[in-house]
């Protein structure tokens, strides 16, 4: 005879007797209830690892790599600008270019400290080699710049270009990683397949539970059973609590990724696409006709953030999208559309005025005062907006976190208090066979 023909012959012969049907009956409800305990055990487990990963590592990485990526357009831009104010650059800008250099480092080395994925190591070498490479060029330009000799242009040029085409691009690589990671963790911590399982077992427990009672009432003529009334409430605190949480949980996760997550996202890209076309600009009026190139460029980042080079909208583009995402929630961001446009504007009449005989000058000077300050302005706008957005993403991640705060020992305790229960309730009657 098989081990498997043994048990259900051992099964049978148990089952023969009220006493042995008891017995099989409480521990197949412990088994039930066990079922039960494991699956929202696991679950909450799960999702709250996951919260805690966005939270505390990929949120943080994304942020981290995305604010890298504004501190170098800023930098790009800001000494592009202070090298076009002549020999003698403004303290202001100056000081402006050396905090967004420091700043990026910084960021640099808190990525190169949290790690990251086999993905992300070649970005972080590219930006560890060329960020130097960067600020030495950049370094050639301003001693040049202050003989006043021409080729602090051609060096501020060359700078740009690395810039844009080698070390942001890789910072872009760095954020993308720590997007993806963040979209995995979301999925995880918002998991459809959480709730089936719990549902599953949450309802076999309790159909076992009544099926039981039902059958205990019918044999006995006993109409209630303390324990095994107890180990059902039990399960069904157990259920409703576990799910109301997933629930809440869930809701503060979208609630942080749509008005959170995706505004920091598009704000940030809207705010380097604003620094990459003032940067243009500037290096355009350095270039003293020959900046074609980098006028197109500008003429593209416009249409990207959804104007024409004149300033007027085009309908679609990263600022509506922007505006779209900010409308409603307390932020302003038909604000940050309009300070666009007023820089947008502004640059174009830079742009004419330069083609004007003789008007370089008065170009020249409308984009150091008129033009800076227009574009100042938007870019503090976008700055206050990304980091009300990021605060709350942030706040919407803590609020997650605390649904399912103390629910793993919740459900032990009282998987424990309704096994427990099961026990006390069946035993008097098997004990009455004695």
């Amino acid at each position: 005879m098989g081990p498997a023909r043994g048990a259900t012959a051992w099964l049978r012969a148990r089952a023969r007797t009220t006493p042995g049907l008891l017995r099989i009956v409480s521990v197949a409800l412990v088994a039930a209830i066990t079922l039960m305990w494991a699956a929202a055990f696991a679950a909450v487990v799960v999702r709250d690892h996951a919260v805690h990963a966005v939270s505390a590592d990929a949120g943080p990485a994304f942020a981290a790599a995305q604010r890298l990526h504004a501190d170098l357009s800023a930098a790009d831009a800001t000494i592009a600008s202070a090298v076009l104010a002549g020999p003698v650059e403004p303290p202001e800008q100056r000081r402006a270019y050396d905090e967004s250099i420091a700043l990026a480092e910084g960021e640099l080395r808190t990525l190169a400290r949290a790690g990251g994925t086999a993905e992300a190591g070649d970005p972080l070498d590219t930006l560890h080699r060329q960020i130097p490479a960067y600020t030495g060029l950049i370094g050639q330009a301003r001693a040049n710049n202050r003989q006043g000799y021409v080729v602090g242009g051609a060096y501020l040029q060359k700078a740009s270009q690395l810039m844009q085409q080698t070390i942001l691009p890789a910072a872009d690589s760095l954020a993308a990683s720590s997007a993806e990671e963040v979209d995995d963790r979301y999925r995880r911590a918002t998991s459809s397949v959480h709730v089936v399982l719990v549902s599953v077992a949450g309802v076999v427990s309790l159909a076992a539970l009544a099926a039981v009672q039902v059958w205990l009432f019918r044999r006995t003529h006993r109409r209630l059973n303390l324990g095994l009334l107890l180990a059902t409430a039990c399960v069904l605190v157990i259920f409703a609590v576990t799910l109301g949480a997933f629930s809440a949980e869930r809701a503060r996760m979208l609630e942080g990724r749509d008005h959170g997550f995706v505004p920091m996202s598009e704000i940030a890209q809207a705010r380097v696409l604003g620094l990459r076309a003032w940067g243009d600009e500037s290096l355009s009026l350095i270039a003293r006709g020959d900046g074609a190139a980098l006028d197109a460029d500008a003429d593209a980042v416009a249409a990207r953030l959804g104007y024409t080079p004149k300033g007027d909208p085009t309908g679609s583009g990263v600022l509506p999208a922007v505006t779209a995402y900010l409308s409603g929630e307390g932020f302003r961001g038909g604000d940050l559309a309009a300070l666009w446009r007023s820089y947008q504007t502004t640059s174009w009449t830079v742009r004419s005025g330069v083609k004007d005989a003789g008007g370089f000058n008065g170009a020249r000077e409308l984009a150091l005062v008129d033009g800076a300050a227009a574009f100042k302005r938007f870019d503090d706008a976008a700055e206050a907006a990304l980091r009300t957005s990021q605060q709350r993403f942030d706040d919407r991640l803590s609020a997650a976190g605390d649904r399912l705060r103390g629910l793993e020992a919740v459900v032990i305790v009282l998987s424990v208090l309704a096994a427990a229960a099961v026990l006390a309730g069946i035993q008097p009657r098997i004990n009455e066979y004695r």
